[in-house]
């Protein structure tokens, strides 16, 4: 590892491209018929597919809010986090710097006349910022990426005013998976680098994706649409980091059985293993039923993290409010969930799904204080021909789901205390999804959506509400969590709620597709008189309209404006909480062959809006340009 220079990067960029063409041309000729998938024909016994990228990521940013005040006591370990800079819609951090990362797949299979064996080998590169291609670039190879744990790339809280400032070199070379099963798929066994085959969200789910990946528009966080526009090559990319271990799944008649045992990203020094096994039973069109249960273990050293309920709790005072800090380790989380999804009348589709939690930890400040936890959805749908519509009621309990389970990095998520929709408790992973009904809330969602011809329209309105206070009586209970509002004190404990509303809508004419993204949240917790530091309400609206139009089946062209914004009030008695970003972006997707495609894009960002220490802090104001240029080779 070492420094590289920005025009080396460069250069190692363009090199690789060149590499890159060359070797599609020599594989062209000897491949005359390139096929996507790794699974062979009956009179192919031995088939290879190679998939590859290099991405180039370059970015600039200027103004006070570079350098934010709570930096340097964020880096070393403070719970008061920065504001900027980061992107709103996407919290990736938007510092200066210029980077490339590559990674080159190669998958051969070999098909017996009863059995399949696989296996997938890679090389990945990195040179440049760290910061950038961990965060912007496509995510990172697995043995090389600091999320997932590794030490091969040394990335860092850093806050760097120019490029240069976090730059490093990787190389690495791994076997990353391999798997055997028969040849009609209804038994494999795989080891290494793998996703699950099936699991209910609400009982795990891998750990979300730290990098926004290389695209061509940009959505809402809570966005009802489908993505962002893409040629049809240009295969999305995951939106979850892979596990590390062993799978097996069989298939027999209509029911699936998988069992895996893994290990979870997780800091330097610690430990994380996943043990899981499910079953579904599929009868097709939207008759489903499944079980599965999970166990999560925790070792090592333990980690600091934003609760009460560990060993040295503590109450960091400060503008962003009454911030609680703990250490915790020995953790020990177990999960039973049972899910049907089945037509309830000749008109009607429902699903029920049912959750139960247990949790302990060797480090806590009240032994023998916790309890277990529950997951409750219940809903009940209508389609007819285009529309559909439906109701949701679902209660996700303070005690559900509740492990504490930080990425392969110290914090990923760079943003203020009242930063919202943001990932579960900053830095940790939530082993289920929290969305759209967070930790310790209760309600309903009701949601409507016109789907296909030349309008489209999807929306939703959900108001959730605290099942239980977060009074210090309850923080210091043993798996007490709550995923956003900070303690206060018993007796002037009150509920918090949230609203929110949800609207894509689209056009489809013959010059192109026009999309509207829009949501609104609105928090709001009551305080009496004596405790102005309860307070919370404000309202965070955020829009993006995108317009995209194809040159032909191979090229793509889009253009894209966004905003995000919040204003209110948290923790203070007056308006401390006033800021607005707006990004701008274009970007192209074309294909240039059967097995090469580009793309390129930029994107502009400005924020300016109250200091995060009201009074006395500098402008948060910035303005930041990102530069992505991709190309994918398949063959």
């Amino acid at each position: 590892m070492g420094a590289v220079t920005n025009r080396g990067a460069l250069a190692a960029f363009v090199l690789l491209l060149s590499v890159a063409a060359s070797g599609r041309n020599a594989a062209a000729q000897a491949l005359p018929t390139p096929s996507p998938s790794p699974s062979a024909t009956p009179d192919q016994k031995i088939h290879i597919a190679i998939e590859a990228h290099a991405t180039y990521v370059g970015q600039g940013t200027r103004g006070p809010g570079v350098t934010p005040p709570e930096g340097p006591g964020f880096a070393g370990g403070s719970p008061v986090s920065p504001l900027t800079p980061y992107d709103t819609l996407s919290s990736a951090p938007l510092t200066p710097g210029n980077a490339l990362e590559s990674a080159l797949i190669v998958t051969p299979t070999y098909a017996g006349k009863q059995f399949q064996i696989s296996a997938q080998l890679g090389v990945g590169y990195l040179a440049g910022s760290s910061t950038l291609a961990s965060y912007w670039g496509e995510s990172i190879f697995p043995t090389l990426n600091p999320h997932l744990g590794s030490q091969l790339l040394p990335l860092h809280i850093v806050f760097p005013t120019h490029a240069g400032s976090d730059d490093a070199t990787a190389i690495v070379a791994s076997v990353l998976s391999g798997s055997i099963g028969t040849r009609d798929g209804k038994f494999v066994v795989r080891g290494g680098w793998f996703d699950l085959a099936q699991t209910d969200q609400f009982v795990f789910t891998q750990p979300a994706l730290t990098n926004f990946n290389p695209a061509i528009g940009f959505a809402t966080a809570e966005t009802l649409g489908g993505g962002a526009p893409s040629i049809d090559w240009w295969q999305s990319a995951a939106s979850q980091l892979p596990l590390r271990g062993m799978d097996a799944v069989y298939k027999q008649g209509l029911a699936t059985v998988e069992a895996a045992t893994a290990a979870l990203p997780s800091l330097p020094g610690t430990s994380a293993r996943l043990n899981i096994g499910s079953l579904v039973i599929d009868h097709g069109e939207g008759t489903r039923y499944s079980a599965e249960v999970v166990g999560v273990t925790t070792g090592g050293l333990p980690v600091a993290t934003t609760v009460l309920y560990g060993s040295n709790p503590q109450i960091v005072h400060s503008p962003q409010g009454d911030l609680p800090v703990s250490t915790i380790g020995g953790q020990r989380q177990t999960i039973l969930g049972i899910r049907a999804a089945f037509h309830a009348t000749s008109a009607l589709d429902a699903i029920l799904e049912y959750g139960h939690s247990t949790y302990a930890a060797d480090m806590v400040a009240l032994a023998g204080t916790g309890k277990p936890g529950n997951y409750y959805h219940a809903a009940i749908s209508r389609t007819v021909g285009r529309w559909s519509a439906g109701a949701d009621y679902y209660r996700n309990e303070p005690y559900y789901a509740q492990a504490l389970l930080p990425y392969g990095v110290p914090e990923n998520v760079w943003s203020i205390a009242w930063s919202w929709p943001g990932q579960w408790l900053k830095s940790n992973y939530q082993i289920i999804n929290n969305f759209p009904v967070n930790v310790n809330r209760q309600g309903y969602r009701l949601h409507y959506s016109l789907s296909g011809g030349a309008i489209e329209l999807k929306t939703s309105f959900a108001f959730f509400q605290q099942i239980d206070p977060i009074g210090f009586s309850n923080a210091y209970r043993t798996g007490f969590v709550d995923g956003f509002f900070l303690p206060q004190n018993d007796a002037g404990a009150t509920l918090g709620n949230q609203h929110q509303f949800v609207l894509w809508g689209a056009w489809h004419p013959a010059f192109g597709d026009l999309t509207l993204d829009y949501d609104q949240d609105t928090m709001f917790r009551r305080a009496y008189a004596a405790n102005p530091q309860d307070a919370v309400s404000y309202f965070a609206p955020s829009y993006v309209l995108t317009f995209a139009h194809r040159f032909g089946p191979n090229l793509l062209a889009s253009a894209g404006y966004g905003r995000y914004a919040m204003r209110g009030s948290f923790a203070q008695a007056f308006t401390n909480v006033d800021f607005a970003q707006n990004v701008g972006m274009l970007g192209a997707q074309w294909q240039e062959s059967a097995t090469t495609a580009t793309l390129a894009s930029i994107r502009w960002s400005g924020l300016n809006g109250l200091p995060s220490i009201p009074f006395v802090g500098p402008s948060p104001a910035f303005s930041g340009t990102l530069f992505v240029l991709e190309q994918r080779i398949k063959m």
